[in-house]
């Protein structure tokens, strides 16, 4: 069987402006999978910088082998790249999304080439493209959870033209529109969240105390776009991921999350540590919220999901149908690799297998930030035994520190609590000058609630 993994991107890339490295590389994980399963062929396409499933380091072309294949797509029209992706014959395309700044928006490019690849007969894994646009608007999500019944924040949406310019017209006397949102955004329960309709993560969120706060910022230089304004959930945050297809999914036990100082998980400074299983957290409750979730919302793939843990409820607050940094945590967890996860969803799909209601025991994990390591530094941190994976990205063109890039480690162990709380010690000790208090002390902090 052929099987073909492909993503796509519409931003500019130049990967000379970036220095990307994986711990195991791709490359090796690619051979692994192909030396376990070697009744298939694997094509690997995708557009830069292939995040996740190829190795861009500059110029260097990924290698060859003969049950593996790399190719970089260079069509940008979608019907053009699904054109192209059907010359390699695929019997089935699997869309490994990822993501890039400014906008989270690529299962949706993905799921237009799947849209496509399946007018020409090439059974497809990827989300439909109704379900990735309803994730990439965060009102959109906000509304669709309210439809299907499942715990959210209450929220406002501010139309930013109709907020600040329709009161610009000659025969408008009063912008009701702006006078109706600050009316609702009276209701709502203080603090607040306040983020771009359609941004990435939490870049740009702001967390405002009180009214006044809220409706400044409103009529503020910073207010430059489609806005949603959520209430504040003030409870513990977490994170899981939901892998499968029509109906067949295996829903992951969560990971919790660190909090920056306004309450809110930042992407470079989150620290995740899991699984969570203690039933004081209803898990089992939660198991059955995310597949009345993914039934709905028809999950093709992986997806991966943010909730808080509030007076006993969950609640979630958003929806990424891409794979993320807990898609390699999970893979990690699981003793497998990410490219076995891929290959676990395409062939329950493939032979209509159900997921067994038991899951099998995920390892103790943690997923923690470092700054940049130079070359010595990742050296002895990929040599011990309890770091499973190192994802480093470096913008080599930043103007600012914290465009500058991170390093990601993520630590195992088959054991116990004490013995994932020992590795932590081990990181501080052998990298005192490196490792940041900050993520140290969270590290340490998370691992009591669990």
């Amino acid at each position: 069987m052929k099987i073909l993994i492909y993503s796509t991107n519409s931003n500019f890339f130049n990967e000379e402006n970036y220095n990307i490295t994986s711990i195991p590389t791709c490359f090796s994980e690619w051979t692994n999978l192909a030396n376990k399963f070697p009744e298939h062929e694997y094509i690997i396409a995708t557009q830069l910088p292939g995040m996740f499933v190829m190795d861009t380091k500059k110029n260097d072309f990924p290698q060859k082998t003969e049950k593996i294949r790399f190719e970089i797509i260079k069509h940008d029209d979608e019907e053009e790249i699904a054109n192209y992706l059907k010359s390699f014959e695929p019997d089935i395309a699997f869309a490994a999304s990822f993501y890039e700044k400014p906008y989270d928006w690529l299962t949706i490019k993905d799921a237009l080439v799947a849209q496509y690849l399946r007018k020409l007969n090439i059974k497809t894994i990827c989300h439909p493209i109704d379900t990735a646009v309803n994730c990439f608007d965060k009102w959109r999500t906000n509304s669709l959870l309210k439809q299907i019944g499942i715990n959210h924040a209450k929220a406002v949406y501010v139309h930013h033209n109709l907020f600040i310019n329709a009161g610009n017209r000659k025969e408008i006397k009063s912008n009701i529109y702006q006078k109706s949102v600050l009316a609702q955004l009276k209701e709502l329960n203080f603090p607040v969240i306040i983020k771009d309709t359609v941004g990435l993560s939490s870049y740009g969120m702001e967390v405002v105390k009180n009214f006044e706060e809220a409706k400044n910022y409103l009529y503020s230089k910073k207010n430059t776009s489609d806005r949603i304004i959520e209430e504040f959930i003030d409870g513990l945050q977490f994170g899981t991921e939901i892998h499968g297809t029509n109906n067949n999914y295996e829903i992951f036990d969560p990971f919790l999350f660190s909090v920056n100082k306004y309450g809110i998980t930042s992407p470079k400074q989150s620290v995740k540590i899991g699984p969570v299983t203690n039933e004081k957290y209803k898990i089992k409750e939660l198991k059955t919220i995310l597949h009345k979730l993914a039934t709905t919302l028809n999950l093709q793939g992986i997806t991966q999901v943010d909730l808080v843990f509030s007076n006993n409820k969950w609640y979630i607050l958003e929806i990424n149908p891409r794979i993320s940094g807990m898609s390699t945590t999970y893979s990690v967890a699981s003793n497998k690799t990410l490219y076995e996860m891929f290959y676990d969803i395409i062939q329950r799909e493939i032979n209509c297998k159900k997921e067994s209601n038991t899951q099998n025991k995920l390892n103790f994990t943690l997923n923690i930030k470092f700054p940049i390591l130079n070359k010595e530094e990742l050296k002895k941190m990929s040599s011990l035994p309890f770091v499973k994976y190192i994802y480093q990205i470096e913008n080599l063109n930043a103007s600012q520190k914290r465009e500058i890039g991170y390093c990601e480690i993520i630590i195992s162990t088959n054991k116990d609590l004490i013995t994932l709380e020992n590795q932590i010690d081990t990181l501080k000790e052998i990298f005192p000058n490196v490792m940041e208090n900050i993520f140290f002390e969270n590290a340490k902090k998370l691992i009591k609630f669990l």
